[in-house]
């Protein structure tokens, strides 16, 4: 029985050691690059193709990862990038800190159940005073989303102006709506100019393209569909009845077609392909004809405009009908140049784009996702609040979670002093990146904030100095905060849980 359980804990440590080793690999690819001095990484694949990026979670998407333990945390960041748009290497770093501590006490022999139970007391605990001290945006203090906005988009101020501009041109409600994803408005474009505009794009051409277009008061019919006759099997076709049922279906198409031009549509978007003749006969008669646009953008258009979208057997409805499928737009413009459709002035449900440039296409995508990420990070904070950012409040957190972890007896408190060590990572290495000796400069910001009871206590990474984060105007979103302890916390129970690894057959 001994040797038997000498062999178990043998296996778990073995098992225990390779997850922790994959992990550290994985946070080591990210650690460098968080704070305002984190550095960028170069990534490279096999044919020479490159992205440097200081983000956290396109670093762990786009590397090369094999071990399941490093699958395990990349797609965990992936999950927080999803509930939250950022945090991500924050969230990577806590966790692969918590999962460390708890290593040191697993061979110590503290149960890995007991430590789990102290992560989860510590994780929530942290997570409720992080609430607590949250502070809600309303008309008084809108100017910190621009603040919020400057550390989630790296400092870029033009990309923050027009992020912000943007969301003051929609509505509070908009901003909040459950299902409205700000970041989803960023369109990238090479070669153009950064703008915003107060309508949508539609990447593709109209069919006669050397036109360029310019419409006003432009009414609009949107096709979920293909727009041709009805189609007949080869068999049937190859019949005298199939051949006069392909004849009529003919004429019916040109009926809808004569339809469509006498009630005057300006614009026709469509799902699918276009027949021959209709696409002749609707651009002889002055209609912009787009087709092969993506079902999520007829279905935003739909919303701009106010138009319902109507399968090709609808058009068989009578002209007054038809009508009330119609939506409307001030204008609509095709740039030749950049093969893009803008459509302003929709009568529907307000949108704003923001499109972002660059001349090349490294730096273009990496814009992108900077400006991705403002967006997100300014939605999160006009939805859930603000607290001071720069580790400063993960640091507070820590030395809260002190006074809790005196006040518990048994081993489950040595699962809280995981938390403690997990929380005082992100700033330790900020102060790193920024050249500093982390442990005497950590030192002395956790001593200024037990004192003082100061909970916006960070570093000033120009000069080194303990500095009130909040004055200096260093705020990060709380849904992004309280996501990454969840998810730090959830990774850190699933490798801590693993017991053994075995080699399963082929599926």
């Amino acid at each position: 029985m001994k040797n038997a359980d000498g062999e178990n804990r043998k296996d778990r440590s073995t098992a225990l050691d390779n997850n922790v080793q994959a992990i550290r690999a994985v946070v080591s690819a990210v650690e460098g690059t968080i704070g305002p001095k984190g550095m960028d990484c170069m990534i490279v694949d096999d044919q020479g193709q490159f992205i440097v990026t200081n983000d956290g979670v396109t670093i762990l998407m786009e590397m090369d990862v094999s071990h399941p333990a490093a699958l395990m945390m990349v797609n965990a960041a992936y999950a927080q990038q999803c509930q939250a748009g950022d945090g991500t290497t924050t969230m990577t770093i806590i966790a692969g800190a918590i999962i460390e501590s708890a290593v040191y006490h697993i061979q110590r022999g503290v149960s890995v159940h007991k430590l789990i139970e102290g992560i989860k007391i510590g994780i929530s605990e942290a997570i409720q005073y992080i609430e607590a001290v949250s502070v809600s945006i309303d008309e008084e203090n809108q100017e910190l989303l621009k603040s919020v906005a400057w550390i989630a988009g790296r400092g870029n101020q033009e990309i923050v102006d027009l992020i912000y501009q943007g969301a003051q041109m929609l509505q509070q409600d908009k901003i909040k709506a459950k299902d409205y994803r700000f970041g989803d408005h960023i369109i990238a474009i090479e070669g153009t100019q950064n703008e915003i505009l107060q309508g949508m794009v539609i990447d593709r051409k109209p069919l006669n393209h050397r036109i360029n277009y310019h419409l006003e008061k432009a009414k609009i019919l949107i096709i979920d569909d293909c727009l041709q006759p009805e189609g007949l099997g080869e068999e049937l076709l190859n019949t005298e009845n199939g051949f006069g049922q392909y004849i009529e279906n003919r004429k019916h198409f040109e009926k809808w077609i004569e339809k469509i031009i006498e009630m005057k549509v300006n614009a026709i978007f469509i799902d699918r392909r276009v027949d021959e003749y209709g696409e002749q006969a609707l651009v002889d008669a002055g209609v912009m004809v787009v087709h092969s646009v993506l079902n999520e953008q007829l279905l935003e258009l739909a919303r701009f405009t106010g138009a319902r979208p109507i399968k090709k057997n609808a058009l068989n409805k009578d002209m007054n009908e038809l009508e009330n499928y119609c939506g409307y737009a001030g204008k609509i413009d095709f740039d030749p140049e950049l093969e893009h459709i803008k459509i302003f002035e929709g009568i529907g449900d307000p949108m704003v784009k923001i499109i972002i440039s660059a001349s090349t296409g490294p730096v273009l995508r990496e814009k992108e996702r900077v400006a991705k990420d403002a967006a997100s990070a300014l939605q999160a904070a006009t939805k859930y609040g603000i607290v001071t950012g720069g580790g400063a409040i993960e640091l507070a957190c820590a030395v809260h979670l002190e006074e809790l972890r005196n006040r518990i007896s048994g081993t489950g408190k040595y699962g809280i002093d995981c938390v403690i060590d997990g929380l005082k990572r992100p700033i330790h290495h900020m102060i790193e990146n920024a050249g500093y000796n982390p442990l005497e400069k950590l030192e002395a910001a956790i001593q200024e904030c037990r004192d003082n009871k100061n909970l916006h206590i960070g570093i000033d990474c120009e000069s080194g100095e303990i500095k009130n984060l909040s004055i200096q105007g260093i705020f990060d979103p709380t849904w992004v905060k309280t996501t990454a302890l969840k998810t730090a916390c959830e990774i850190a129970e699933a490798i801590l849980k693993i017991n053994l690894i075995v080699k399963g057959k082929n599926m």
